[in-house]
């Protein structure tokens, strides 16, 4: 910092109630369930039910994640400019909320009869405007939580909040698979048009909560911060910053350290371990999403914890390390009769993405601090923009590489568990050895950040000391 911080520091602002942090959380549990629930079904029902191809299935679901490139920061600008009685965010996550309704219980409800090249437009289009409306949500949604809490520590308790909703919705998820071949008795088809508009209201209602109760924070743009700066200024402040461009990395790589082999996993889970038994795999499935995201719930209190008694960057890089334990435990668990060990790699791996959830974003409101104190721009919106776009390219290329990769290894379809046994080892390779792999480089990332809490007490003194009264 190139100016002297004044001689004492700002007051300790109060803490964010207990409510106000469960009305934020209540949108977490609705963003994940609208983008994962497509996700987690598209492969069983539009390539295992209806024939499209792995790699157009791959594409529908990928190729829509280039709409992000312009759209999150031109929706992080515009809610960053924007006035109105109701705020700045909140009239956005509303019409987010509500457009991603309508598409995740649009999308089941495909005619019957047709050819797969049909189903493969329209997921593409289910899939296109399903990141249109996510991006009116996810975007300004992130920036209010960054903006919601002042203190250094009282951030990460407020995403410890958010990570647990999150984690709560992905449990949801890791059932849906069953859920919806036990509501159609079997027909995935039936069974999702049966659950679909229970999604819908579930995702519209949960955000429609965060915008009736959560108040914006008044004193988030201070006189410091009010002047207008065009869309490339305002995206240049935001990459200036390095210590946020190695935030964005990790997460990308700890994402992908996930979802690279999800598909993987599931196939394995599928027509390796339980001999090509849909059912069976699908109660799998069940068990051990359950058991991963159930870890990270557990685990939030003590990320908050250890933050707060050794550091941001530390706990994070402790955190990551049980990611790449969690990959070495894959290779000995997916095997043939595994049982119930298939759950160990769930539960260990678990805390390692709910520290991602719950410190990057709290250490990116440290950075917009810094940003704000050096350049006079507060850009919550754009900041949060960024997160958001690079956890989409995280799962867009994680979605595309994993179908690529199944499709290199020599995965057929037709054969189903009956494939040869150098694919099924070249699967387990990928599943093992790729999370271990894209967890040590997201670790190479996170210890390479630098900023301080000094640094953001420092910036905290300098933007309220240029504020008025």
């Amino acid at each position: 910092m190139s100016a002297a911080a004044p001689a004492s520091a700002p007051a300790s602002p109060a803490p964010v109630g207990a409510g106000t942090r469960a009305a934020y959380g209540a949108s977490a549990f609705a963003e994940n369930l609208a983008i994962n629930s497509i996700n987690q079904l598209a492969n069983a029902v539009f390539n295992l039910t209806l024939g499209v191809p792995l790699l157009l299935v791959g594409l529908a679901l990928s190729l829509p994640r280039l709409i992000d490139v312009f759209l999150d920061p031109l929706v992080g600008n515009w809610s960053d400019r924007v006035r109105s009685r109701w705020g700045r965010r909140r009239p956005f996550i509303l019409a987010g909320a509500l457009a991603c309704a309508v598409v995740a219980t649009g999308l089941w409800f495909f005619p019957e009869g047709r050819t797969t090249t049909f189903y493969f437009w329209w997921l593409l289009a289910g899939c296109a405007a399903m990141s249109v409306a996510y991006s009116f949500l996810i975007v300004p949604y992130g920036a209010l939580g960054l903006e919601l809490a002042e203190d250094y520590h009282e951030r990460t308790r407020l995403m410890g909040a958010k990570s647990m909703f999150h984690k709560a919705s992905g449990v949801v998820n890791q059932w849906l698979l069953k859920w919806v071949r036990d509501a159609g008795a079997g027909n995935l088809i039936a069974g999702g048009r049966w659950c679909a508009p229970f999604l819908g209201l579930a995702i519209a209602g949960l955000g429609a909560l965060t915008v009736w109760r959560v108040r914006e924070r008044p004193t988030a743009v201070p006189a410091i911060i009010r002047r207008r700066l065009s869309w490339r200024e305002s995206w240049a402040i935001t990459m200036r910053q390095p210590d946020f461009r190695r935030l964005v990395l990790a997460q990308v790589f700890i994402y992908m350290s996930f979802l690279v082999i999800d598909t993987t996993g599931f196939y394995l889970n599928v027509f390796y371990v339980h001999g090509g038994e849909m059912g069976a795999g699908a109660a799998m499935k069940g068990w051990y999403g359950t058991v991963f995201q159930l870890s990270g719930l557990l685990a939030v209190p003590l990320i908050v914890r250890l933050a707060r008694r050794i550091g941001k960057k530390q706990a994070f890089l402790c955190c990551t390390v049980t990611i790449a334990v969690g990959g070495a435990a894959k290779w000995f668990c997916y095997v043939p009769g595994a049982g119930w060990w298939l759950v160990l790699p769930s539960a260990l791996m678990g805390p390692g993405l709910v520290a991602v959830m719950v410190l990057t974003p709290s250490m990116t409101a440290d950075i917009c601090d810094v940003a704000a104190a050096e350049s006079g721009v507060r850009r919550e919106g754009l900041f949060n923009a960024m997160l958001a776009w690079s956890l989409k390219a995280a799962l867009t290329g994680s979605i595309l590489l994993a179908n690529v990769v199944l499709h290199v290894v020599g995965w057929d379809t037709s054969r189903q568990s009956a494939q040869d046994p150098a694919t099924f080892l070249a699967m387990r390779v990928t599943f093992a050895g790729g999370t271990i792999v894209l967890a040590g480089i997201a670790a190479w990332f996170i210890h390479r950040y630098t900023l301080t809490p000094s640094d953001v007490r420092t910036a905290q003194a300098r933007i309220a000391a240029a504020a008025p009264g």
